[in-house]
């Protein structure tokens, strides 16, 4: 997540994006979309981990040893910490180094 806000910021580096004309907001289109496809692939790297969990689940669940939410609450409570660390990492270079709003106040 870091090589990624490394390259970001060298590929979007401004201090303020100017709105004046179609040509500009192609360039905020065009980071807007680059910024969704990086949160997209970044949630891809959590099927992996919920495949590899799907047959105990299914296993527990069918012997009636533990209920499903016993396994998958767990996982999303420890996830929280991580999720708002890439969310804070990624609008700081959205926001600040890409110009969307170049005041960090």
């Amino acid at each position: 997540l870091l090589f990624v806000a490394i390259i970001t910021m060298t590929v979007f580096f401004r201090t303020r994006l100017h709105h004046d004309s179609v040509e500009d907001a192609g360039i905020y289109l065009g980071a807007l979309y680059f910024s969704i496809i990086m949160i997209l692939f970044n949630g891809f790297t959590e099927v992996s981990m919920l495949m590899a969990k799907l047959h105990v689940i299914y296993k527990h669940r069918d012997l009636h040893f533990y209920p499903c939410w016993a396994y998958t609450l767990p996982a999303w409570v420890l996830s929280i910490p991580t999720s708002l660390m890439e969310s804070a990492m990624w609008v700081a270079v959205t926001y600040y180094v890409m110009g969307f709003d170049p005041q960090i106040t």
